[in-house]
């Protein structure tokens, strides 16, 4: 809850829209996470229930208006901006810069860590952006508290039972991380790499940090390997005692490694899966020492994290759940 602000659910001058604070918060943490989404992303986010129920019970509009009240709310306040709409006309919503410190104390996060606000993101459609949060939506595969589950129609219900399993929280991801070839954290130098998404998973030990580079068919294999390279550079740099640049960021055990999760997308699945299988082979000859896998993000959408979804660029074959792929 925005501080010094009092709990208020009816519409008033202090929230004309009558949104809540829980609605409001939701808003904030998306958008601190993501940068840039549309309502119906934020509501899969945080509030599944509503994303997951039967199509014939609810349709977009009816289902996304609480949120998107929440977001007129804050823009009342100055701390959410539209940041225009989708190629598919869906408005998108952004943070101001009020909005980002707001979405930091949400978060539990230092304002250092937030990144940039985004704008300028939707100026093309944020088609880029849109497919990130589809990954990570791939990856988390939300679900709805107990309490709302047992509120579901048995066909709601269903529909829940039915979603694969998903890793980490919205809590641990991160979106436009710089990591630096040369230069600092805050301030990464030339040639430096940004990783799309980065998804820490302490609950699942096994699983090492991950950095999601995600790309759609616009971008040619040549650059994806060339991105591969300078995530390479960035894992073999060394502070001036010798140590691994990274581990001053983030704490793995001595005997884990990041490693970098690549997510394909495109207009047909077909053209993705080829692609993809060229993409693969590529980083195989390059040979990081590194885990690499790959996927595509609607084979990621349909089968999560723990699903026959990803490929080892090392060892191709069959695609495999995540812990096996990074085995």
């Amino acid at each position: 809850m925005l501080p010094g602000v009092v709990l208020m659910s009816a519409k008033s001058a202090l929230w004309p829209y009558g949104s809540t604070a829980p609605l409001r918060e939701d808003i904030l943490k998306v958008l601190g996470v993501l940068k840039v989404a549309t309502a119906e992303q934020i509501q899969e986010f945080t509030r599944p229930h509503l994303t997951y129920r039967h199509p014939a019970s609810s349709n977009r509009g009816s289902r996304t208006a609480a949120h998107r009240n929440a977001a007129l709310d804050l823009a009342h306040h100055g701390l959410v901006v539209s940041e225009g709409r989708s190629r598919a006309g869906t408005k998108l919503y952004g943070l101001t810069p009020s909005g980002l410190e707001a979405a930091a104390r949400a978060l539990e996060r230092p304002l250092a860590e937030m990144g940039s606000i985004a704008r300028g993101a939707a100026s093309h459609g944020a088609a880029h952006a849109l497919d990130v949060n589809a990954a990570a939506l791939g990856l988390l595969q939300p679900r709805p508290t107990q309490s709302a589950y047992d509120r579901l129609s048995p066909a709601d219900q269903a529909v829940v039972d039915n979603r694969p399993h998903g890793v980490g929280s919205l809590e641990a991801m991160s979106t436009e991380v710089g990591l630096p070839v040369t230069g600092t954290d805050a301030e990464p130098g030339y040639g430096s790499v940004q990783a799309d998404l980065v998804v820490s998973a302490d609950e699942h030990h096994q699983l090492p940090l991950m950095f999601v580079e995600v790309d759609r068919s616009t971008m040619t294999p040549e650059r994806v390997v060339a991105k591969i390279r300078r995530y390479q550079q960035y894992l073999e740099r060394r502070d001036k005692q010798g140590r691994l640049w990274w581990r001053s960021r983030w704490h793995l055990p001595e005997d884990q490694q990041p490693a970098v999760a690549l997510v394909l997308s495109g207009r047909s699945e077909s053209s993705v899966l080829n692609r993809a299988a060229v993409v693969m082979n590529l980083v195989d000859n390059l040979k990081p020492p590194f885990p690499v896998i790959g996927t595509t993000l609607t084979r990621l959408h349909e089968r999560g994290p723990w699903g026959q979804t990803w490929w080892n660029a090392a060892r191709g074959g069959s695609p495999q759940p995540l812990d096996q792929a990074l085995s």
